[in-house]
């Protein structure tokens, strides 16, 4: 599968058919972003090869990438707009202002349910996020004996 048809999908799936919102280049990132991370999710090898991902993926891990890239997509909205305004004069008034919260709601609404498919594709998949090393303490005191006497 390439990129572009990946691209293609995620169009779709953000309604932006007409490429009102996103450019190709920002959606290209977004799928690029996506695929070593959900590939690493899944203890899958996927690779980008002159613009194919190698393997090609199968339904779920194509789902996968594509939820991911939502994800991205709206990262990179949510920075797009932080510098959002709010304008009145008269009777007329523009507040884009919440734009960015909207962003970050559909991030994580999108984040939850990447988790969820996560963990029925590979039950138990984000129990290991939060690593806790061995640790042993190591306690210096003055030497018992000293050697070089």
């Amino acid at each position: 599968m390439t990129i572009a048809d990946l691209v293609s999908l995620l169009r779709t799936d953000l309604a932006d058919p007409n490429s009102e919102r996103f450019s190709d280049e920002v959606l290209t990132r977004c799928v690029l972003k996506s695929i070593y991370p959900v590939g690493w999710d899944l203890d899958e090898k996927l690779v980008v090869l002159n613009g194919q991902v190698d393997p090609e993926p199968q339904d779920a891990v194509r789902e996968m990438i594509l939820l991911q890239a939502q994800i991205e997509a709206c990262r990179f909205m949510r920075a797009a707009t932080a510098n959002a305004f709010s304008f009145s004069s008269g009777d007329k008034r523009v507040d884009k202002t919440s734009q960015p919260e909207h962003w970050a709601k559909l991030e994580e609404d999108l984040t939850t349910a990447y988790n969820q498919r996560l963990n029925d594709i590979k039950p138990g998949a984000g129990d290991d996020d939060i690593l806790t090393p061995n640790v042993v303490p190591v306690i210096y005191g003055p030497p018992r004996h000293r050697p070089w006497r």
